[in-house]
């Protein structure tokens, strides 16, 4: 794919930015102009960050069938493990937050969390899926899983990994803890591994050779996503959720917008960017 020259593509972007910020709410007329606008810049996928929790409970069934039909190309999410060792799909360590129960989610068995419901969020009461569930919808999807592996014990991590690995989903393994993405990887080795940052956890790789890296967007500036596509890493940057931030970070080039509102950022890269879709590492 041929890539305007930067000076370019920064002065067009400049040129087109109060037209972006309002596309995703933009009425008819403004969306045509939009549509019809230069294309700037290479088409980033789209990642719905735990589904599309504006819509529907995070990490739900409900909430990642949203983000598909919303026309994510990929989509996001975290996996704990039950006590007795059934991966499910939460952010929290806890099931405080998000659901109707107490408790580690490592203290409860794999029943226990399916008597639960989801709470947090638009929306009716979902169940905790389990990750087996999510790859089966997605066995006959073409979307990817960027799949983050929480903080747990190492044969825990092993399993997630065998079981992404085991099922006909395209999985991408990501995690904060290096030593996580080294077990997974040495029982998965098929699948492409990136490591998350943040400016408060920002663990240093090794040797681990990385097929990506996702930053938070305060550490996302233009040299630092330039110097690791460089080093053959794509990069996506969280958590984007607005036509400023989907501008800016496709202005510098990132391969990956991660977004709880993957429907107007899927309707601004349509609208602003060219129509190829990057696939991901190695072919996910």
């Amino acid at each position: 794919m041929t890539v305007p020259p930067r000076a370019a593509q920064t002065a067009a972007l400049a040129a087109l930015a109060v037209l972006a910020t309002g596309c995703a709410s933009a009425g008819p007329a403004l969306q045509a102009r939009s549509a019809a606008a230069p294309q700037v810049c290479a088409s980033p996928v789209v990642i719905g960050h735990r589904g599309a929790p504006f819509n529907a409970p995070e990490n739900t069934m409900a909430s990642f069938d949203t983000a598909l039909n919303q026309g994510a190309d990929w989509l996001e999410t975290d996996v704990q493990t039950t006590r007795d060792g059934v991966p499910v799909l939460m952010h929290d360590p806890t099931v405080d937050r998000t659901t109707n129960g107490k408790g580690a989610v490592a203290d409860l068995t794999a029943a226990q969390v399916a008597a639960l419901r989801v709470t947090v969020g638009p929306g009716g009461a979902q169940p905790v899926p389990t990750l087996e569930e999510l790859l089966t919808r997605l066995s006959t999807s073409s979307a990817t899983l960027l799949m983050e592996i929480k903080w747990q014990r190492p044969e825990d991590v092993a399993r997630i990994a065998r079981i992404a690995a085991g099922s006909r989903a395209h999985v991408v393994l990501y995690s904060f803890s290096v030593a996580n993405l080294r077990q997974a990887h040495a029982v998965a080795p098929s699948l492409p591994v990136v490591l998350i940052q943040s400016g408060g956890i920002a663990e240093d790789p090794g040797d681990l050779k990385l097929d990506g890296i996702a930053l938070d967007a305060g550490l996302a500036s233009a040299t630092r996503i330039a110097a690791e596509r460089k080093a053959g890493r794509e990069v996506y940057v969280w958590t984007l959720d607005d036509a400023e931030a989907w501008q800016l970070m496709t202005a510098r080039d990132a391969d990956g917008l991660i977004t709880d509102t993957p429907g107007p950022a899927r309707r601004w890269v349509d609208a602003n960017c060219r129509t190829e879709r990057r696939s991901g590492p190695r072919g996910h």
